[in-house]
């Protein structure tokens, strides 16, 4: 598994959806996965302090977790099929299925990794192509004008670019 990294949270300005940037940890790869303004605000709201005596339903789930000597292990990513990705969240080595923004914001709150599949990375992944030797580019490799590019093409992007598929629900 790939560990990954939160970038941001952007609103593509081609279709008004956001997007979910998430990054290799030890690579240049990203991925570009479209949420829900919901989702959106989810993953955002994970990155502030929350309210104890009103916690948000993220929030809630992982007291219930621990009320029970549970917590989250971990975050899959694990495959996209006609532009939905796929996620489980990782409860003592138990997967349950789950939306990515879901996946994604409950990782963020607790500090557990978010983890994707090899395959899901060489399918869905946007990054520097391998050098000649096989061995991948390092950020540092990147010229202005590449890392230009790439933000460049995350905002002139849509849903529908990637397999047909429509935004995560």
């Amino acid at each position: 598994m790939i560990a990954l990294l939160f970038s941001e949270v952007r609103v593509s300005s081609v279709a008004d959806t956001p997007v979910l940037l998430l990054r290799e940890a030890e690579g240049v790869r990203s991925l570009a996965v479209w949420i829900t303004a919901a989702g959106a605000n989810a993953v955002l709201s994970a990155l502030e302090d929350s309210d104890p005596q009103h916690p948000a339903t993220h929030d809630l789930v992982l007291r219930m977790l621990a009320s029970a000597g549970r917590a989250i292990d971990a975050a899959h990513l694990t495959g996209v099929n006609e532009g939905v990705y796929d996620a489980q969240i990782v409860v003592a080595g138990q997967a349950v299925n789950a939306r990515v923004s879901d996946a994604v914001a409950l990782a963020l709150r607790c500090g557990a990794p978010i983890l994707a599949t090899e395959a899901l990375m060489q399918t869905a992944g946007v990054g520097a192509a391998p050098s000649p030797e096989g061995e991948p580019a390092e950020a540092g490799d990147l010229s202005d004008e590449q890392l230009a590019r790439f933000r460049a093409f995350l905002d002139s992007i849509n849903p529908e670019d990637f397999h047909g598929g429509d935004p995560q629900p």
